[in-house]
């Protein structure tokens, strides 16, 4: 696991973890499969059960325009056909990092290097 990055001008650590996020969909009546992965996981979101074809289309009011229905009939036809459960989870390789202005926090501090160094150079 590598350490945040820090600014070279005021030496503040700057950035936040590059993560991807992974969707984990598992049967009824199990428990959520745990994660096999190299990475660190950061977080994982509510667990929820999906809906079903045969209850969306008991809930959704079908629309007379022919262009929206088949939009409908699309989402309708991606639906599981048993209900099962989904979760989120944030994962995080241990070592990338995102944000900032490489190697400075902020452009506030890399313009503030830059005059710092052009005024030195100018007064040899």
């Amino acid at each position: 696991m590598t350490t945040r990055p820090v600014c070279v001008h005021c030496g503040k650590p700057y950035g936040y973890r590059e993560v991807t996020i992974e969707n984990v969909r598992w049967p009824l009546g199990t428990e959520c499969p745990a994660y096999k992965g190299n990475g660190i996981v950061l977080s994982e979101g509510p667990q929820y059960k999906t809906a079903t074809r045969d209850a969306m289309r008991g809930l959704t009011m079908m629309s007379v325009n022919p262009d929206i229905r088949a939009r409908q009939e699309v989402q309708i036809a991606e639906l599981p056909e048993r209900a099962e459960m989904v979760t989120t989870r944030r994962v995080w390789d241990g070592q990338t990092w995102r944000g900032g202005y490489t190697p400075f926090c902020t452009l506030r501090c890399a313009l503030s290097y830059a005059r710092a160094a052009y005024k030195r150079e100018s007064k040899r």
